[in-house]
């Protein structure tokens, strides 16, 4: 299942695109939420995010994740 708004279609399943926006919101001192292996695969494919080699650190959201939130936004 893929999100869809008006004509426009989003590559990104409506579980992705919740994930990303949670991952935007600050946080205030917590650490980044969890992902699904299966949602952390398709943000990273999708270029959205950034993941540390080894799984150590936390994931951030890359340029054209906050681009496509930006977008979003202004539906």
């Amino acid at each position: 299942m893929t999100a869809e708004s008006g004509s426009e279609r989003s590559p990104l399943t409506h579980a992705a695109i919740w994930a990303l926006e949670r991952l935007a919101r600050q946080r205030y001192g917590r650490g980044a939420p969890e992902l699904n292996w299966s949602v952390e695969r398709e943000l990273r494919n999708a270029g959205f995010v950034s993941i540390p080699t080894q799984g150590r650190g936390s994931v951030t959201i890359t340029r054209a994740g906050q681009e496509f939130l930006r977008a979003r936004a202004e539906l």
